[in-house]
């Protein structure tokens, strides 16, 4: 008897040891470095963001994390290699706003923009900006609206990219202002910063982070913000809807995802991570220096925004219009 009730306990241990394979596999996450992929070159917001997201890991988890860019296609490529990546917590994404508009500007994808992601929280938000350079005559958004509709498609602007989140910008203000402008993108967020400081676009769409020293200097000047409301950093720097299109809406978001199916503990773990080095006044500090400001939340009013802001674009794209090509 003494035997068949060792077989039996043994066996019920064999069988039961699947079932805590998981979560034992979850309480160790992670066990090695972990790497944080976004759809832009280096230098940009997106990268920034990611990085300062990075920085974190070695305080909260005890292992490094690192940021790899895979610029391209107005950042899909990058979010591609996420959707198929392992749900193991070991491929994360910086999720930038420009995802929620890739169904409407791109006739197909490699992936599903809500369904194949896990959301782990909201990072942050930030206005987009029209910043004009030495190559533009004129000084307010007006002034820009006026010398577009005067001379259709003669004005270029430069963007972070086609398909990106300040390029969809640009061509929301092109389509409701009824203004024709020409698109030089670039390679990341970085780019056209110095591009119209150098005088090679007159003007561009962009986040404010890392313009405010070429604005003081007088070596750019803000135009407008897209935002509804002024960024309470640049209390100075007008809104498109206040000045030329009533009820223009636009801004840039970040978020922290990863491929679906990621494991709750790593999920709520990640979270905690993100609503903790949000809480820090100095993270507060570095986000406003960079025009962006804290926007923490729990994963599933992540992951309910997802997928309202996809449904939201695509309506509005295919509602105007829009195409790459703008």
């Amino acid at each position: 008897m003494k035997r068949s009730t060792l077989l039996r306990a043994a066996c019920a241990m064999v069988l039961a040891a699947p079932l805590l394979l998981p979560a034992a596999h979850a309480q160790a996450w992670p066990t090695k470095t972990v790497r944080i992929v976004h759809g832009f070159p280096p230098g940009g917001p997106v990268d920034t963001l990611a990085r300062l997201v990075a920085a974190q890991f070695p305080e909260h988890f005890g292992q490094q994390a690192i940021v790899e860019g895979k610029p391209g296609a107005g950042g899909t490529i990058g979010a591609n290699f996420v959707a198929k990546a392992e749900p193991d917590g070991y491929t994360l994404f910086l999720m930038a706003s420009g995802h929620s508009a890739a169904p409407g500007l791109y006739k197909s994808l490699p992936f599903d923009p809500v369904n194949d992601y896990t959301m782990v929280s909201m990072v942050a938000r930030s206005p987009f900006a029209i910043i004009a350079g030495p190559g533009f005559k004129g000084s307010t958004v007006q002034d820009l609206v006026a010398q577009a509709k005067a001379a259709p498609g003669k004005i270029d602007y430069g963007s972070g990219g086609q398909g990106s989140g300040m390029h969809l910008a640009a061509v929301l203000f092109q389509s409701r202002g009824g203004v024709q402008l020409t698109h030089v993108p670039y390679k990341g967020g970085g780019a056209p910063a110095q591009a119209v400081v150098a005088g090679e676009v007159p003007i561009i769409f962009t986040s404010l982070a890392g313009m405010s020293g070429h604005i003081e200097s007088g070596r750019a000047k803000a135009l407008a913000v897209t935002s509804g409301t002024r960024f309470p950093g640049m209390p100075n720097i007008p809104t498109i809807a206040e000045t030329v299109l009533p009820g223009f809406d636009v801004s840039a978001w970040y978020a922290l995802a990863g491929p679906k199916n990621l494991p709750p503990d790593v999920v709520t773990r990640l979270n905690a991570m993100v609503q903790a080095t949000l809480a820090k006044p100095a993270i507060q500090q570095t986000l406003r220096a960079q025009a962006a400001e804290p926007w923490p939340s729990s994963a599933r009013e992540a992951q309910e925004f997802l997928a309202t802001d996809v449904a939201r674009w695509t309506r509005v794209i295919r509602d105007e219009n829009i195409t790459t090509g703008n």
